[in-house]
């Protein structure tokens, strides 16, 4: 047992709530979910969508569940401090004793929070997050989202099935992209395409001209991208279109281009394709209900959005632990026991929790940015891979 852990044990217990985070909130009590994200900084919007996607769930289904009142509380992590979301996880737990963590955005967070959720026995629902490793963690993390290989992957298959063979890859220059681009090389590579080069790109990159230049010269038929959502991406996708890639090179990528940020873009991103497990216009009873709500309570152009949307199936799935044990004091070990093998219709469509994994079993989206005639550009679905599993942990 590392120094760490053993004092991080005495300090819960000290406190008096191991015991009190392992048997949960009495069947009397409200019962208190902690969302640890970026609600300011320069990650903000991911933060914002958190809480969109919470208060849409708790507005549509209301604020109690399985007999106790529903209570969120925010913390602000404010941007990429892994020691930081740590403390925040403990205060969480030990003065608010709360039942559930949620939210993290970046994957540091939720590697350094591992021995919170461990030691208080409490759910935790990574709704961003997606280094496939980190499930490996903790018996008590459940993913919202995805692993990042996932999409990955699937894009270099749709690229070498689209006929492209000499492929390039410029992701931001840390963990997930680096992971990104791993995984698309090898499988690009594995397919029968040959990789013509590959770039990192620092996250604190303002001009993006010298790696589109640098892209051009290597004379690619696709590009697989991985950035931060924002202007990140709106400035490496104008550096694309000035040196002509956008018309000559198929652009793939995740969520750089979500229908919640295509304000942002000017009209060269029209036909920029990406991978991911939501369609913010699936026309679900979830996904309208969901898309309303944010419509009519955020504003005429919000849009569901992987944030958002993982923060709603967490609520989801906390919802479910509690009408579970609705009557008993909630244990977070038996609530995580309850969801291998659970379906329930999302608004990104059809989920169930992998039994392995504790991955999410969902459907990928290939979208492709059109203009309408009344000028609004969206995201429009031109493929579908049905009911993707995770690969199970080694």
């Amino acid at each position: 047992m590392t120094l760490l852990f053993a004092r991080l044990l005495t300090s819960l217990a000290a406190a008096g709530v191991l015991l009190a985070a392992s048997s949960g909130a009495s069947a009397q009590e409200s019962v208190k979910i902690g969302f640890v994200g970026p609600y300011t900084g320069p990650f903000a919007v991911a933060g914002q969508s958190f809480r969109q996607g919470v208060d849409a769930y708790m507005a549509l289904y209301g604020d109690k569940a399985g007999g106790r009142k529903v209570e969120v509380i925010y913390r602000d992590s404010a941007g990429a401090d892994p020691t930081l979301a740590k403390r925040l996880a403990e205060e969480l737990v030990v003065k608010d004793k709360v039942s559930m963590l949620a939210g993290f955005y970046l994957s540091p967070e939720v590697a350094a929070s591992a021995p919170v959720a461990n030691a208080a026995k409490v759910p935790l629902f990574i709704v961003n997050a997606a280094t496939p490793a980190l499930m490996k963690m903790s018996p008590y993390f459940v993913r919202m989202g995805q692993a990042i290989n996932q999409p990955a992957e699937l894009s270099a298959t749709y690229a070498r099935q689209a006929g492209k063979s000499r492929g390039y890859v410029a992701v931001a220059d840390y963990g997930p992209g680096h992971l990104v681009e791993e995984a698309f090389m090898a499988r690009f590579s594995a397919e029968g395409g040959q990789m013509v080069g590959n770039v990192r790109i620092p996250l604190n990159t303002a001009d993006f001209a010298p790696f589109a230049e640098r892209i051009a010269n290597a004379n690619p038929d696709v590009l697989e991208i991985f950035l931060p959502p924002g202007a990140a991406s709106v400035g490496f996708s104008k550096a694309l279109a000035a040196r002509g890639l956008t018309q000559k090179v198929m652009i793939l990528g995740q969520g750089e281009a979500e229908d919640s940020d295509l304000p942002l873009f000017d009209d060269s991103i029209v036909g920029f394709k990406s991978i991911i497990y939501i369609d913010a216009n699936a026309k679900n009873a979830e996904n309208v209900a969901f898309a309303g709500w944010l419509t009519r309570n955020v504003g005429p152009t919000a849009r569901p959005n992987s944030f958002s949307i993982g923060a709603f199936d967490a609520m989801h799935l906390a919802y479910k632990m509690l009408n579970d044990q609705a009557g008993k004091p909630f244990d977070g070990t038996v609530a995580v026991k309850s969801l291998p093998g659970y379906s329930w219709k999302s608004p990104r469509g059809p989920v169930t929790v992998d039994p392995v994994t504790r991955e999410l079993v969902q459907n990928f989206y290939l979208r492709e940015v059109v203009k309408g005639d009344d000028g609004v550009k969206r995201n429009r679905v031109v493929k579908t891979w049905e009911q993707v599993k995770p690969t199970p942990l080694k």
